[in-house]
């Protein structure tokens, strides 16, 4: 699931992911994404922007609706304007990326997370 608030960066990564074989959601609103989360539970969400934008409880919130803590939670920001922060000071993410991002590691992430969550229900 892809949470943007501007629709270029949500346009920018479905099309990275397009030769993906998992389906794309889209949210342009946290309301919308605890909503797609509820129905379709992800096993991956990159939260694009500021990541003073986005709330430890929404986070939070994500990983409930998706009845699952293998959720794979990312934060991807502008190379222009970094939003970097220590990991302890919002342990909610689980990483951490720089846009542009290239294909092959967006499709390692994706794998990653996949298969992550996979392992973790399994045991």
């Amino acid at each position: 699931m892809l949470l943007a608030r501007h629709p270029r960066q949500a346009r920018i990564l479905a099309s990275l992911l397009r030769c993906s074989r998992y389906s794309v959601a889209i949210a342009c609103s946290e309301e919308q994404a605890v909503v797609q989360a509820s129905e379709y539970p992800p096993f991956l969400v990159i939260l694009t922007g500021d990541h003073q934008s986005w709330s430890q409880n929404l986070l939070n919130e994500l990983r409930t609706h998706a009845k699952t803590q293998q959720i794979t939670l990312v934060a991807l920001t502008d190379f222009h304007a970094p939003s970097w922060i220590h990991q302890e000071e919002n342990p909610g993410f689980d990483g951490f990326l720089v846009s542009p991002i290239s294909s092959e590691v967006l499709s390692s992430l994706v794998q990653s997370a996949y298969t992550r969550q996979s392992c973790c229900s399994v045991s």
